[in-house]
Formats: structure tokens, sequence, C-alpha cells
């Protein structure tokens, strides 16, 4: 096994996976990163959208501005997690393996580069929030920018790094991370995840997100899909 990356110890005991076990269940972690880039894009669009002339009304503003909030943190919070969390139970399944390399100090040297990126955009949203036809330049380029970087850091990760899980971290350790994920998120915060996650699914992936979240998720799905999908439709224009 080689790997570059000088993860902290895991943050409990782990047991890689062996041949013929199950794989890990990565949905949920492909949702989130397909919500990640996706969210990132469509405000990069509409803000260089609203640069060019586009209407933006107040209510359209306002939906532009809580959502880059909400994403920015998604975005700087998973990452956090990844390498806090993740990548030290990677560094331990893969330990006395042969022929497998990761490469995860790369990925967090992307997320100390995406990490600059997010403080910038988070400098320029209070000047559009004040005018939006002089604000939506630069939050449109900075957002730009931050989507072309998610597009190939995480195009990197779920090739390099999606199959070394599969084969060694097993789907109880890899559960046991996306618990620790969770850990923390408020129900302020599930508000804008559980919809936004659901919206990337395809109906099967929707199925199959359902089946497994639990009652009360489901319901708080139900009771705030509605607000977000026009929150999103707003900020689309």
């Amino acid at each position: 096994m080689t790997t570059t990356s000088p993860a902290p110890r895991p943050a409990f005991a782990v047991t890689p996976r062996r041949a013929g076990e199950p794989e890990a269940d990565l949905l949920s972690f492909t949702l989130i990163h397909r919500a990640l880039r996706s969210g990132t894009r469509q405000l990069a669009d509409a803000a260089g959208g609203i640069a060019a002339g586009q209407p933006c009304s107040r209510e359209r503003q306002r939906a532009l501005v809580q959502m880059a909030l909400a994403v920015l943190h998604e975005i700087t919070t998973h990452h956090e997690r990844e390498d806090d969390v993740l990548w030290p139970v990677i560094v331990a399944s893969v330990e006395g393996a042969e022929a497998t390399t990761v490469e995860l100090a790369d990925l967090s040297e992307d997320h100390v580069e995406l990490h600059a990126v997010i403080g910038r955009a988070q400098r320029a949203l209070p000047a559009f929030a004040r005018e939006p036809r002089t604000g939506a330049a630069e939050l449109g380029a900075v957002l730009t920018e931050m989507a072309d970087l998610l597009d190939e850091h995480i195009g990197e990760e779920e090739r390099e790094v999606f199959p070394v899980i599969r084969e060694h971290v097993s789907a109880a350790d890899f559960a046991r991370c996306e618990e620790l994920f969770r850990k923390g998120t408020s129900i302020g915060q599930l508000t804008f995840l559980l919809p936004w996650v659901a919206d990337q699914c395809t109906p099967e992936e929707r199925a199959e997100l359902l089946a497994s979240a639990g009652r009360p998720l489901v319901l708080l799905l139900r009771l705030t899909e509605g607000r977000y999908v026009r929150r999103r439709d707003l900020v689309r224009g």
C-alpha cells in the first residue's frame, strides 16, 4: 500500500473489508457530490446571468444569497469531514494491502485551495446583497471558478478514491463514517440539505434514499421540499 496522506488516527477501530464481503454503499456520498457540483454551478450561472442583464427581483436576490450561504457551508463541512473522518479510515483500511495507491494528500490540498475560493465568494456576497447589478459580476466570476475546481476535484476523487473504498473499506466502517459526517448537523441545516440532496436523485435513487432515511427524515423532507423548490426556481430565474 502507498499513501501520501498525513491523515490523523481514525475516530474508531477500523476493520478492513475482506474479499467477498459487501461493498460500502456510496449512494449518499455520490448524491452529496452531485449536489455540491450542481448547486455551485447553478449559483454561478445565476450570478453570471444577472451580471449580463437578466432580471433580478428582490426575491431572486434574497434566494441566491440564502442558497449561496447554505451551499458554501456544505462544501466547507463536507471537506473538513473528509479530511478528519474519512481519510484516516481509508488509510487504516488499506494499510498492508499490496498494489494499492491512494493520493489523499493531493485531495486535501485541493480542499485548501477550494476553501480560499470559498472565502472570496463569502466576501463577494455582501456587495451582491446590497446591489445585485454591481455585485453580480464579481460573485459570478468567483462562483464559476469554484464550480470548475469542484468539477475537477470531485471527478478525481470519484475516479481515484471510490474504487479504493469499495475494495478496502468495510460497509460497516463506511456507514460509521457517514454517521460521524452527520453528527452536529442542525435541524436548520437539514431543512436545506435534505431537499437539496433529494433534488439530485433519479426516481430509483430517490426511492432507495427514502427507504433508508427513516420516518422522521421522510416527514421533514415532505415539509421542506416545496420551500426548497421555490427558492431553487427563484435562483434559476
